[in-house]
């Protein structure tokens, strides 16, 4: 276990980033002491948002961390002093003898680099600020665990020496759909640029999507069309389907409607990136004699929708260069097709939804067609991306033992050409099952695929929990053993509250360590709340393993009841009817045979 007493040394910031009072901290760069009368940070004459907005976080972290207050000049205001220079400052560079290749670094990439006691911050769009929070958290020592758990230090010397940094991230898309990973804050300085974040401009805004996903009731809805044009729509076992059902692919006349509705959507929303043509979610692809053909050609019911997203994808290349057309190898369409390749600007997602994610995909027998598939899509696809899922969809409060192979999945993925990585995760209520830990673990990891899973944990855990961060690192290695010793238990995202790694003596320890845990913390009302909700997940299982006429069912109950609701807990699984929190517990009232108060 490899707790942080060096970060706890110089003090700590784990409630909100901005303290009343700033820290002590000196920070000497090439053996010279960065203060107002020394150093200033330098930005363009005409800097972009992006520009401004990092330098004035680099202000503000520089200001907590060392009570002093850095100036954000213009290059032309500098004067004598040492740069800090963020963004393009050409002459600056040029001053120093610093070469930064913009067109090498794309939007994403960094430069940090070092000369004496001057400093360079580069990088494009988003390069940029990434290049600011990459110097704050790798020479630093800052963090932002959280939207309301971070760290800067309060004391200590940094001495930064000779650097220089050229890194472009391998993912360009990094993304997931937490509640606490959205906020704006948060997600460009721990380097997630997904759709559902809030990120706007000047922090270097966001892969935008238009219209995500199951599109194609989108582009057609059978509700208003079928009546008068069932042969638009899929044909199974010789008959047309109006509900449930999927486009006719080989419809010439679908095709030329769909080559317009997505020339709308993109008028509609021009500063989206990607439009998605995909199927709905459920099966039923088209049989008609000539789906059926073209399938079996290309061997897959990935060759029809290939065809027609390559079709409109064609349509678009012209007027809209910059647009990429979106589609899914998902369920039926996930084997690749024998001949058609999609084009520059398709965009194919493959999803992981079959999987065992207990074990690294490399690894699990169960796995095995899948990692053919990456494969094989990584061989014909130049834009591949991943939908990654990362929690129990049936039971998401249940513990889920799969940190130890997010990281092993994200270097697969990206040493089999994949560009842009969606962790779907527990989207629909907050306090799911460690969520703020994994998405702690997913955005260090997206970003720098090398980063030490058990490191990130136990930073995570020292930072967020307190003196409660031992009891609950057993607990999560407690149950990530049981998977770890037993290749043949998996994890698929429908796992049962009595699947094997959950057993009632495993349960009955990780109760004595959650007993610990909230001991340790008495007193301390944040820390005491973080630890009741990561109780949860053991809770839960506890009530669902649970007998009618059990001792202790209803005192579960009540407990779980009571911080899931102070959680905002909204349902416990992905169905928005039965798994509502009050329908949950209701039934679970009815099964123990709990009488309500």
């Amino acid at each position: 276990m490899r707790f942080l007493a060096g970060a706890l040394a110089v003090g700590m910031l784990a409630s909100a980033l901005w303290a009343a009072e700033p820290g002590a901290c000196v920070v000497v760069i090439g053996g010279k002491v960065v203060a107002p009368e020394t150093h200033a940070i330098v930005i363009p004459a005409e800097p972009t948002p992006q520009e401004q907005f990092a330098a004035a976080d680099l202000a503000n972290h520089l200001e907590q961390m060392t009570g002093k207050r850095l100036p954000v000049v213009a290059e032309k205001d500098l004067g004598a002093k040492t740069p800090l220079a963020v963004g393009r400052c050409a002459a600056v560079h040029q001053a120093l003898g610093v070469a930064v290749d913009f067109d090498v670094l794309g939007l994403e990439g960094i430069a940090i680099e070092t000369k004496g006691p001057a400093l360079v911050l580069a990088g494009n769009t988003r390069g940029v600020l990434y290049a600011v929070y990459s110097f704050l958290e790798d020479y630093l020592d800052c963090r932002w665990f959280t939207p309301d758990c971070s760290r800067l230090p309060r004391e200590g010397r940094f001495d930064v020496g000779d650097v220089k940094v050229r890194y472009v991230p391998p993912l360009e898309y990094r993304s997931t759909d937490y509640p606490c990973s959205r906020d704006a804050d948060w997600a460009v300085r721990n380097k997630i640029n997904g759709t559902q974040t809030r990120l706007d401009a000047e922090r270097g805004g966001k892969i935008a999507y238009s219209h995500f996903v199951h599109t194609f009731n989108s582009i057609l809805n059978p509700d208003e069309h079928f009546q008068a044009h069932p042969e638009w729509f899929s044909e199974v076992k010789g008959k047309r389907l109006g509900g449930r059902t999927q486009l006719c692919l080989t419809n010439p006349e679908v095709l030329a409607m769909a080559r317009q509705r997505v020339r709308e959507w993109i008028q509609a929303a021009p500063d989206a990136t990607i439009f998605s043509v995909s199927q709905n979610d459920w099966h039923n692809y088209c049989t008609c004699p000539a789906c059926a053909a073209l399938a079996e050609k290309e061997g897959s019911q990935a060759g029809p929708l290939i065809h027609f997203v390559n079709a409109i994808a064609d349509d678009i290349a012209k007027d809209y260069p910059d647009k990429v057309i979106s589609t899914l190898a998902y369920q039926y369409t996930r084997k690749p097709p024998k001949h058609a390749k999609p084009r520059p600007n398709v965009c194919v997602r493959l999803c992981s939804i079959e999987c065992c994610f207990a074990h690294p995909l490399a690894e699990c027998a169960m796995n095995a067609s899948f990692v053919d598939d990456i494969r094989a899509w990584n061989a014909i696809c130049n834009r591949l991306y991943i939908w990654d899922y990362i929690i129990d969809y049936h039971h998401s409060i249940m513990p889920f033992p799969n940190l130890r192979s997010l990281k092993p999945n994200i270097n697969f993925f990206v040493g089999h050409g994949v560009k842009g990585l969606y962790e779907e995760a527990c989207y629909f209520t907050p306090a799911s099952e460690f969520a703020e830990l994994r998405t702690w673990i997913i955005a260090k990891t997206m970003w720098r695929p090398e980063t030490d899973t058990d490191w990130a944990i136990d930073e995570f855990l020292d930072a967020y929990y307190g003196p409660a961060a031992w009891p609950i690192r057993q607990t999560i290695d407690l149950v990530h053993k049981q998977v770890a010793e037993h290749p043949d238990w998996h994890a698929t995202i429908w796992a049962r509250p009595d699947a094997p790694w959950l057993r009632p003596e495993v349960l009955d320890r990780c109760v004595r360590l959650f007993d610990e845990a909230e001991a340790a913390v008495a007193g301390d009302a944040v820390l005491a709340n973080r630890v009741a909700v990561a109780r949860l997940p053991v809770r839960y299982t506890q009530i669902m393993q649970a007998k009618p006429g059990d001792a202790d069912a209803a005192g579960l109950l009540e407990a779980f009841e009571r911080v899931a609701r102070s959680a905002g807990v909204t349902t416990v699984c992905e169905n928005a009817g039965t798994g509502r929190l009050d329908v949950w517990l209701a039934a679970q009232r009815r099964r123990l045979k709990i009488e309500p108060k």
